[in-house]
């Protein structure tokens, strides 16, 4: 019962596993930075998102008063600050995704959407502040 001399295992070459991990940190460097751009905007979209009820509450805040002046989170029938909704003053939603767009970490990217009402009592929305930062997601 003597195994032949003749047989031997077989496996793979080093040169057949660098290419194995070459092709695995090529395929990295194009994956990292394409996550890194989805999950940034999937925040954006998320904080987007959580700022339209905001801007509904505002709007009716608007119409029952006339004004924005009083128009703060808390009170009626705007809502308190949430997670990503930092606060509301006379109608400006001021947002924070909690992103870092510039890939500074010393940055914290925050934005605000401030209300701006036209003839007929019309209300536009305007993004403000720190947003240029992150102005590719918007």
């Amino acid at each position: 019962m003597a195994r032949s001399a003749n047989k031997f295992t077989r496996g793979f070459t080093l040169i057949e596993l660098m290419v194995v991990v070459a092709i695995i940190a090529v395929l990295a460097t194009i994956g990292i930075p394409i996550y890194k751009d989805y999950t940034v905007k999937s925040n954006v979209v998320a904080t987007l998102a959580e700022a339209g009820s905001y801007k509904t509450a505002v709007g009716v805040c608007f119409a029952e008063n006339g004004a924005l002046d009083n128009c703060d989170a808390g009170t009626s029938p705007v809502p308190s600050a949430a997670s990503r909704v930092t606060g509301v003053t006379d109608g400006k939603i001021a947002l924070n995704p909690n992103i870092d767009c510039d890939n500074d970490s010393a940055t914290t990217n925050t934005f605000a959407y401030e209300p701006n009402v036209v003839s007929g009592g019309v209300m536009t929305w305007d993004i403000v502040d720190d947003a240029s930062n992150c102005a590719q997601y918007q």
